[in-house]
């Protein structure tokens, strides 16, 4: 009766995570398609046949053309293009897909740590305040069906007995996970860290969670699903090289030593911090990732004091995931400014939530459950207002998208000298701006973007530009809408060679990765047009 009751609220509490992780983000059901989504859009109107995608990258372009290749992805989102060309169906799937992804990781814990660990760290993690660019994000979608494949075949490999029907099972997902998004690469090595914390801790948790139908696994089998993990892993590195001719990835993006150590900060910073809090506006604020940082250390080593060593193994377990889940994303720094890489945190997050739920779970002291609960409340409105950034973010979208179409006429070559790159922690146009444009009924324009504008405000007259000889151009703005400047190299999209910029001299203080002035340089033809974000509006420069 004991583990049927036990068995029912573990249902309940799945399904709660589920629908919580849910509603936070549904209020960006109606944000459209931003950036690269229009880029996905003109990918999936190509798709002629099932075999389409396994023969061009994500961006339809064919063999020996680089960038990523994401098969399953591309076919999942032409799926739901089929089923209704609107936007809003491919929002509501997406909250689906991160629901399913919420119960996998309440299972995932509770195979490693028990039910009161599996509800902690499912909530942790409906609520991890850096999911909004995955879940709210048509495009961000990579990720969130990447984990689910990737994550239910860590799941048949702790939970099933050995058996050939489970390695072809965990050789399926596997693969479908790798031909989704090039993260669930790490697979083999994530199974493999929970398969030597779930040994270690196999006679504590049987006798914790009574639970007959998940038997531990034999010694002897510890290694057979990371090894059908790994042959398969490679056996899809073979399409993958021969369709876009080498390792592929962001042009121009090569990992140094500096650039993996930045970016490796920059995640671990970013991840234990609200998309809200900007970090490098306010340096202050980079306490509150260094506390959460302490305070897990901290439990585990208490843990370990006191002779708890499978709490201590789990949330080393649990960090590692992180961490060595980052490693393919090393040569990506997340902006800290604008929250753009949020998405390559969805993975490695599943590592924190197997840490925390097992350092609160096995414990549960009354005033560290409150203190826990109290972090939850706050991270789930910290969701809701990262939703809500997206859903602005689209409305926004549709009107410089229609204040772009009444300005410029047909057939038009265009510069835009300052282009709205983010709002807040949400995107408008980091690229794809020209796409965005063709897409909505304007190929007839060759848009070239220039210098791109974080907007924290959204306030008309915010940024003004003053033309100098030999198509040079001045720019300023206010610390509300700065203009971004790389910091670890080029970590946003390469500018065309037809428009550089550049930071300029200013006595006004700005942040790293940010400039109050700028110049931007064009080589443009003949009878070209000027535009401007002015911090609300596209204006003409002259």
């Amino acid at each position: 009766m004991r583990s049927h009751r036990g068995r029912v609220g573990l249902i309940l509490g799945a399904l709660g995570c589920a629908l919580l992780g849910a509603l936070l983000y549904a209020p960006a059901g109606s944000s459209g398609r931003l950036a690269d989504d229009w880029i996905l859009l003109r990918t999936v109107r190509r798709v002629t046949s099932i075999w389409w995608p396994f023969t061009h990258n994500d961006l339809g372009q064919s063999s020996g053309s680089g960038h990523f290749y994401r098969p399953v992805w591309v076919l999942w989102n032409a799926a739901v293009y089929d089923v209704s060309h609107s936007p809003a169906l491919a929002h509501v799937l997406n909250l689906a897909l991160f629901a399913i992804v919420c119960v996998e990781v309440v299972l995932l814990v509770r195979r490693l740590a028990g039910n009161g660990a599996a509800l902690i760290g499912g909530a942790t993690f409906a609520v991890f305040p850096t999911h909004g660019e995955s879940v709210a994000w048509i495009s961000g979608n990579t990720d969130v069906l990447a984990a689910a494949l990737g994550l239910a075949a860590v799941l048949l490999a702790l939970g099933a007995p050995p058996s050939v029907r489970r390695e072809v099972g965990i050789a399926a997902l596997t693969a479908l996970a790798a031909l989704t998004k090039e993260i669930a690469m790490v697979l083999p090595v994530l199974t493999a860290i929970l398969l030597w914390a779930l040994a270690t801790g196999a006679p504590a948790r049987a006798a914790e969670s009574a639970s007959a139908d998940s038997p531990s696994p034999r010694p002897r089998d510890y290694l057979r699903p990371v090894i059908v993990m790994l042959a398969t892993v490679l056996a899809v590195l073979i399409p993958r090289t021969l369709v876009i001719g080498g390792i592929g990835g962001y042009g121009g993006q090569a990992l140094t030593p500096v650039r993996g150590a930045g970016a490796l900060a920059s995640f671990i910073l970013a991840g234990f911090s609200a998309p809200q809090l900007e970090l490098l506006h306010h340096p202050v604020l980079l306490l509150v990732p260094l506390g959460a940082l302490i305070l897990i250390a901290a439990g585990a080593y208490a843990a370990w004091r006191a002779g708890d060593a499978l709490t201590a193994r789990l949330v080393i377990a649990g960090l590692a995931w992180f961490l060595l889940a980052l490693v393919p994303v090393l040569n990506q720094p997340l902006n800290l400014n604008t929250g753009n890489g949020d998405r390559l945190l969805f993975l490695p997050s599943v590592g924190l939530a197997i840490a925390v739920g097992a350092l609160i779970g096995r414990r549960r002291r009354t005033t560290v459950v409150v203190a826990w609960t109290a972090v939850v409340v706050l991270c789930a409105a910290s969701c809701v207002l990262d939703a809500r950034e997206w859903r602005t973010a689209g409305a926004e979208s549709r009107r410089l998208l229609t204040e772009i179409d009444h300005l410029v006429p047909r057939h038009a070559h265009v510069f835009a000298l300052s282009v709205p790159s983010d709002y807040q922690s949400a995107h408008l146009y980091p690229d794809a701006l020209e796409v965005a444009v063709h897409e909505t009924g304007r190929p007839d324009v060759i848009l070239t973007g220039c210098m791109p504008v974080q907007a924290l405000s959204l306030r008309p007259g915010q940024v003004s530009f003053v033309p100098l000889p030999g198509g040079l151009w001045f720019g300023r703005t206010t610390p509300q809408a700065p203009f971004e400047v790389p910091v670890l190299g080029s970590s946003e999209p390469q500018p065309s060679s037809a428009c550089l910029f550049g930071k300029a001299p200013d006595r006004r203080h700005s942040t790293i990765g940010t400039a109050l002035a700028a110049f931007v340089v064009t080589t443009a033809p003949s009878g070209s047009y000027y535009l401007y974000f002015d911090g609300r509006n596209m204006r003409l420069a002259y």
